[in-house]
């Protein structure tokens, strides 16, 4: 019995002590280390948690300001640098007509009105007409096309083929031209009749060096070989036939006036011997 007791008095102070064990265990609690977060982890983590639609947003505006930025500066800072000129020149010279064209290198490339350069360009005596064209990056391309004057028109302009008048330049060199003169609304008609008549003097070599009418519609004509021809105001085409004939048979050197004015023959008047 004392056996027995004495073993399950063991038995209790076991169970005893595998129970304080138990309670001092779960009192305790044991220390753990706390995680850091990286700095080089925070740009990461806040895009995470940042709207797709936000970022875009924000990227957009960024191209619209830098292409804002940009065309104002393409729109202020893109000169034209180089200008070329095109074409055939009888009176101009082409580094004369690009000296026109200097104040075009002060002009932003994409803002130049090319029409105005046109209409400027066209102002020019002898030029009649100008083609413009920008070509990338910086040039401006100008091809010229001249008109060209046959006659000195009432000694202060010029008359192209179909009897329009043109500026007559300062320097320009009328030599070799014909003088026509006459009242200011019969250019067309003065410039259809010299044409007339110089293409049948032609026949015998005769060349007008000038040709008048008046006012009251009479005619006169001076060749290159000193004659001064007076056709009146009638039968014109007859009367420069009979002038041709003449051409053929007088001595030329010792004519001075042909007067036509008459229904048949001529007056002559010769120089002085």
């Amino acid at each position: 019995m004392i056996q027995a007791s004495s073993m399950k008095d063991q038995a209790n102070k076991a169970k005893a002590g595998k129970e304080k064990r138990a309670v001092s265990n779960k009192g305790a609690t044991r220390l753990q280390k706390k995680k850091s977060i990286a700095l080089t982890s925070l740009p990461s983590m806040l895009a995470s948690s940042i709207p797709l639609w936000f970022v875009q947003t924000v990227f957009v505006i960024g191209l619209l300001a830098a292409g804002g930025w940009g065309l104002q500066q393409v729109r202020w800072g893109w000169p034209v640098e180089q200008v070329e000129v095109e074409g055939e020149f009888r009176y101009w010279q082409a580094q004369n007509l690009a000296k026109q064209l200097l104040w075009v290198k002060e002009q932003n490339f994409f803002s130049l009105d090319v029409r105005q350069v046109k209409y400027e360009l066209e102002q020019l005596a002898l030029i009649k007409s100008a083609q413009v064209k920008k070509v990338w990056p910086d040039t401006l391309l100008v091809k010229f096309k001249e008109d060209i004057p046959i006659a000195v028109w009432n000694n202060d302009a010029l008359l192209n083929p179909v009897g329009e008048e043109l500026l007559l330049p300062g320097s320009f060199n009328q030599t070799g031209l014909p003088k026509l003169s006459g009242p200011e609304q019969k250019t067309a008609q003065i410039m259809r009749q010299f044409q007339r008549f110089q293409s049948r003097l032609s026949a015998v070599d005769a060349v007008m060096v000038s040709l008048n009418m008046n006012a009251v519609g009479s005619w006169k004509i001076e060749l290159e070989n000193g004659w001064t021809i007076r056709l009146g105001r009638q039968q014109l085409e007859q009367r420069v036939e009979r002038l041709i004939e003449l051409l053929k048979i007088l001595p030329q050197e010792k004519v001075a006036v042909v007067d036509l004015r008459y229904g048949k023959g001529a007056a002559i008047q010769w120089l002085p011997v």
